[in-house]
């Protein structure tokens, strides 16, 4: 490969991961009405809740790199259409752990079953052999990533030449 081919890919590379970022495609039938955010949260409380382990609302923001307070939001809204409830630790009172009712289990379920039948007709259009290969990239990319001393993990505010 000479040098303008492999710029060329790595450009290809830097947008189409830039694409996957940005547009956080999800099949339609699974958002059920809600924001993409809110849906993420009612997956985190289910994944919690068959775990055992509580779900306090400051670790889902740590897991998806937002504030607590945009997480605040969107669990308050979840709460006034039924979904999720704050329940006080009785350890520490001063402790809300987040749980699904009813109506957060069955809207759970749905999502998963969505998720499920959309990654059966991504493999079914890609292919199996495909997907094996590129979760064997992919783990191969992030192992680079993890290894690497070039390489740092971003964790909130940029420093140096370019921020």
């Amino acid at each position: 490969m000479d040098q303008e081919e492999s710029e060329a890919l790595r450009a290809k590379l830097y947008d189409l991961m830039g694409r996957f970022h940005r547009e956080r495609y999800v099949p339609a039938e699974m958002l059920c009405g809600l924001t993409h955010a809110e849906m993420q949260i009612i997956r985190c409380v289910s994944m919690a809740a068959e775990s055992g382990e509580p779900l306090r609302p400051s670790d889902v923001a740590r897991r998806f790199g937002v504030t607590p307070s945009a997480v605040s939001q969107s669990v308050k809204k979840l709460q006034m259409q039924g979904y999720v409830e704050r329940v006080r630790s009785d350890e520490d009172s001063r402790s809300v752990a987040l749980v699904l009712t009813a109506k957060g289990k069955d809207l759970a379920a749905q999502g998963r079953a969505a998720h499920r039948a959309f990654m059966d007709e991504m493999f079914s259009y890609v292919g199996t052999d495909r997907i094996e290969q590129l979760v064997e990239t992919l783990e191969m990319v992030l192992d680079f990533f993890e290894q690497s001393p070039s390489v740092k993990r971003f964790e909130g505010e940029g420093k140096g030449p370019c921020a």
